[in-house]
């Protein structure tokens, strides 16, 4: 909290320190009804349906610093069904500066390395490539399950020739099962462009971060690696593949390794977007959680009804494994929905 009203009130002082910074507002409203079937993660059985509503709102903005650069800051917050009142900076809590020698952010920001494998390469629906279960539990090593950091230290180079990297330092995690202080993340992530091929690759090194066996210790540590892929192979078809492997070993010497291999493609035709992946996990499990493999395809289509208004259905069918907690049970959801920003 007291980080919090230090970057509101850094963020006050920023944008009144010259009459030339700009300001801006704009975020994202989306509904969704959602039906589940089947065995989930938790081992219980689904058959229902449900809403979806998030809200987001953003305030950003920038101004000039003479020699110094340019000064920015970006305060986010998101409301949802079961979070009607978030706090103000929940989201997004941060100052930053930029210039010709790259950027500087330091606040509450989501990890650079989850941000990268939600979007692009988790587009349609895939928010299984960047966390492990429902929610933000960050199981079996997989670092960007934390989603982000309450404090964060965050350097964005410039573009050097193809290349691009970040390296980010965070510490205290926000996470549904509360803040965990003791612990830390580093985030190293690069991004390499030629011609219209683009390769994305990050290493991350957590400790004391990751809830695994219910019992967070300082000393318990957290290992994950991706490299990913991008490419269009015609005007409006863009093919995607990622693999990441991820390993946590608790303090009582207890490990668990996974990895996940996705592999997809998004087509846009005027108005409409059809986007079609694979994902495999591959769950060794330990003595502590249980095995969690599974096959998972998704299928989107949307509709551009305006340049802010987007209509979508998507269907999913996982296939547990047969040593995994769902025992080769299938689990399908159907998700219709509208999205638009403003």
């Amino acid at each position: 909290m007291h980080t919090c009203r230090v970057v509101i009130a850094g963020a006050a002082l920023l944008i009144s320190a010259a009459a030339s910074a700009g300001l801006h507002l704009d975020g994202s409203l989306e509904i969704n009804y959602i039906y589940d079937q089947g065995p989930t993660e938790y081992g219980d059985k689904l058959r229902h349906g449900s809403w979806d509503v998030g809200l987001t709102v953003n305030a950003h903005g920038e101004t000039q610093l003479g020699s110094l650069g340019q000064g920015e800051f970006r305060i986010a917050q998101k409301g949802t069904q079961n979070d009607r009142r978030p706090g103000i900076g929940s989201r997004e809590a941060w100052l930053g500066l930029s210039g010709g020698w790259g950027g500087l952010r330091a606040g509450r920001q989501f990890l650079n390395s989850y941000l990268v494998l939600d979007w692009p390469y988790g587009q349609g629906g895939f928010w299984e490539l960047a966390e492990r279960d429902l929610g933000n539990w960050a199981g079996g090593g997989k670092a960007t399950a934390n989603v982000r950091m309450a404090q964060s230290l965050n350097y964005l180079s410039p573009q050097h020739g193809a290349w691009r990297y970040a390296v980010q330092y965070g510490w205290s995690a926000k996470a549904n099962q509360g803040a965990q202080n003791d612990g830390a993340v580093v985030d190293l992530s690069a991004e390499y462009k030629r011609g219209d091929l683009v390769l994305n690759s990050g290493l991350l090194g957590a400790r004391g971060l990751n809830n695994f066996d219910g019992a967070t210790q300082s000393d318990d540590r957290d290992r994950q690696f991706y490299l990913g892929a991008l490419y269009p192979v015609a005007p409006g078809l863009m093919l995607r593949g990622l693999v990441t492997a991820y390993r946590h070993r608790s303090s009582a010497g207890d490990v668990a390794r996974g990895s996940d291999w996705l592999c997809g493609m998004s087509y846009t035709l005027d108005k409409h977007v059809v986007k079609l992946a694979w994902l495999h996990r591959a769950d060794q499990a330990s003595a502590l959680t249980a095995q969690k493999d599974f096959d998972l395809v998704k299928a989107e289509y949307g509709y551009q009804i305006t340049p802010t208004v987007l209509a979508y259905l998507r269907l999913s069918q996982k296939r547990w494994g047969g040593d995994s907690i769902g025992a080769s049970q299938d689990y399908r959801q159907i998700l219709t929905g509208v999205w638009t920003s403003f």
